[in-house]
């Protein structure tokens, strides 16, 4: 533990004796002598916590679950998200193309997880398939890769690679840091640690698998996704490994200057002053030509000796006046982002959460995902989120990719070149990513893009290069991808709709926003602050049974019909309240609210009749979500889950229910304890009443 009088403590909370030894271990590395780092096992009964604590770190949501209720209630509470330890990689780079591999974890969450961290370490080769607990027929594989979960690999498995328990993720440490005002100190350290163990890899390679070029080239993909510059050193002091941020930061070509001394190259930078002293430099500020960099220099430990260093450097540019001609320029094309998170409104704990998540998730130049129906404030949440980053003061753009059709779609995404096809601008046309340049670019609807462009798209966030339509040149962009989506992509890719490894390329951050119908309570207070725009307030202008009208309705347009309610009542009633009869024709008695007008069974009920509407829907999204975790469900539980849904059946009436739904083929019912699953049909119905 460190000094019990520093300022600022943490406590971990994680399940076992060694994650908590190896989680705790890695946060006292870091910030063991500025803060207190404590440990909590929730096997064992918590003891008295004595001194204070500033922030309690879940190791997982899971764990967040077991934590006990004094912890929930009186600390704040952050989910730290977990990488692959980089030094057991090396175990990976034999492993075959394209035969399966099953990646074996404790939930399906986390499986998918660490397959999206291997895949965006340039494992891309690999056809990694999660296996979890509760997974039914598993895939018969001779191989199986596990963050330290052996006990979970099926028995039939003949060769098991564990690459270790998970260590806490670069993001929550860079989180971590910022929370306690420490990143500017340390979040150079961090990075250089990271590249330390990148090279140490890279000895690992050349001793055991000698001159093969497969893996060599692998490597040398991953060091190229590195935004920092990176050279290495041997024993000797000669260059080994240089970048290409490294190349363009120091004015130096790699083929050059490998196998010559980094001294004698870049003399300046004393790249090899860690082979003498054995110690680290960090945090050094350097001026080299008309650049300010910061680098750390480090030893690179192999086989209990100092077989060599790395150096690290990361740019300061004096940018203001750049900044100001690329904010007018911007402006001047309207990509700007208009919204903060002032402007999300709602008093729901569903949705307060994933507000405080986006947040979390803004300063985090990652992927982000937000899934939700039409209607509830995508758009508004990618504002939010890129105006709470890093880029905010970058380009903004939005494209609605089912607004186009593929060929017009491609070209406005990756634009094209002068005489590219028939009514081809002059001079050509930049796409929307290389106008995002240094910003973010939205891809609202993204489950919409054709196979085609799902491909090329792929290739851009691998790469960070675009090629325009007709030119064989690349273009660098550095860009941040906020994608949206009312469709269930993970059945889309199920369904081999949408590309699995774009799935995952995405789906790095996750926000959900909940229906307005899940969160009736923010309901009237929306309605209130639209109609304050118009100089008109709910008290005084809608009757109380129009407020219960309202709350009672069930928006499948959510937030946006909402606002066209507003405004219709607004131009259409003067000089008195808003009654029932003058709300639109969907609001009156008797009609179903918001219902598709979808048929379940020509020889039975229809979606139309409130009573099978509400119960067939309900019956189908509970199989729905269960089926995300591969789960079935009998009557019984059926019944409960029905129950808390404000639906009350026996087990007869679902029986009947369920015999219907059968029928046309959106569930199958299986005899037994095997209990009832959706079809994909059933899915789908399930996202056409949305």
């Amino acid at each position: 533990m460190a000094n019990m009088m520093l300022n600022k403590s943490i406590l971990l909370v994680t399940k076992g004796e060694k994650n908590l030894r190896i989680l705790t271990g890695e946060l006292e590395e870091l910030l063991g002598d500025r803060v207190d780092v404590m440990g909590y096992n929730v096997d064992e009964p918590l003891p008295p916590i004595k001194s204070q604590v500033d922030l309690v770190v879940a190791a997982t949501e899971s764990i967040l679950k077991l934590c006990p209720g004094e912890l929930r209630d009186k600390y704040e509470i952050i989910v730290a998200r977990r990488s692959v330890d980089f030094d057991n990689l090396y175990q990976l780079f034999s492993l075959p193309a394209k035969q399966k591999i099953m990646l074996v974890n404790d939930r399906k969450e986390t499986a998918e997880e660490v397959i999206s961290l291997l895949y965006g370490m340039g494992f891309e080769h690999l056809w990694l398939i999660p296996v979890y607990p509760g997974l039914p027929n598993p895939p018969r594989t001779d191989i199986a890769i596990t963050p330290g979960e052996c006990h979970l690999v099926p028995p039939y498995v003949k060769r098991v690679i564990d690459i270790g328990t998970r260590k806490i993720d670069f993001s929550t440490l860079m989180e971590i840091l910022f929370r306690f005002e420490l990143l500017d100190k340390r979040a150079n350290l961090l990075s250089a640690r990271y590249m330390s163990n990148i090279i140490n890899i890279s000895r690992r390679l050349s001793d055991s698998l000698g001159a093969n070029k497969k893996l060599v080239h692998l490597l040398e993909a991953i060091m190229q996704k590195i935004n920092n510059g990176v050279i290495a050193t041997d024993e000797a002091g000669n260059i080994v490994m240089c970048n290409k941020t490294a190349e363009r930061m120091f004015g130096i070509n790699k083929d050059q200057v490998l196998g010559k001394n980094a001294d004698e190259v870049l003399p300046n930078l004393e790249i090899n002053k860690p082979l003498v002293t054995g110690e680290s430099d960090e945090n050094i500020e350097k001026r080299y030509q008309d650049k300010h960099i910061l680098i750390n220099r480090i030893p690179l430990e192999y086989d209990n000796g100092i077989n060599g260093a790395v150096l690290t450097a990361y740019e300061f540019s004096e940018v203001e006046k750049i900044e100001k001609k690329l904010r007018q320029h911007v402006y001047s094309k309207g990509h700007v982002a208009r919204y903060t998170f002032e402007d999300i409104y709602g008093r729901n704990e569903m949705l307060r959460k994933q507000i405080s998540n986006a947040k979390k998730f803004a300063p985090l130049d990652m992927a982000v995902l937000i899934e939700g129906e039409t209607g509830t404030g995508k758009e508004l949440m990618a504002h939010a989120i890129h105006n709470g980053s890093t880029r905010k003061h970058g380009p903004f753009v939005a494209i609605n990719c089912a607004a186009l059709p593929k060929d017009l779609l491609e070209s406005e995404l990756f634009g094209y070149e002068e005489g590219a096809f028939t009514g081809a601008r002059k001079g050509g046309k930049p796409g929307l990513f290389e106008q995002a340049h240094l910003g973010t670019i939205f891809l609202d609807e993204i489950g919409e893009i054709p196979p085609e462009i799902q491909v090329k798209l792929l290739r851009v966030i691998e790469a960070k290069e675009v090629m325009r339509i007709g030119s064989d040149c690349l273009i660098s962009v550095d860009v941040r991808i906020i994608a949206a989506t009312n469709r269930n992509l993970r059945s889309m890719v199920d369904a081999r709709k949408f590309r699995e490894d774009l799935y995952f390329r995405l789906n790095v951050l996750k926000v959900y926003l909940p229906p307005l119908r899940d969160r009736r309570e923010d309901i009237i207070p929306l309605m209130d602050r639209m109609l304050r725009e118009y100089g008109k307030s709910v008290h005084g202008f809608l009757s109380e049974e129009v407020c219960r009208v309202l709350t009672q309705y069930n928006w499948p347009g959510n937030v946006r019909e909402l606002r066209n309610i507003a405004e219709f009542l607004v131009a259409t009633v003067h000089d008195r309240k808003v009654q029932v009869g003058d709300l639109p024709l969907e609001f009156q008695p008797g009609v179903v609210p918001g219902a598709p007008q979808v048929q379940l069974n020509s020889a039975g009920p229809k979606l139309g009749d409130a009573h099978y509407l509400q119960t067939d829907l309900a019956i189908l999204k509970i199989m729905s979500d269960l089926a995300d975790f591969g789960q079935s469900i009998g009557r019984r539980r059926l019944q409960v889950l029905l129950g808390q849904a404000g639906i009350q059946l026996t087990e007869d009436q679902i029986r009947t229910r369920l015999r219907a739904l059968k029928k046309q083929g959106l569930v199958k019912v299986s005899l037994g304890r095997a209990g009832s699953t959706i079809t994909e049909k059933g899915r789908e119905m399930v996202w056409q009443s949305y």
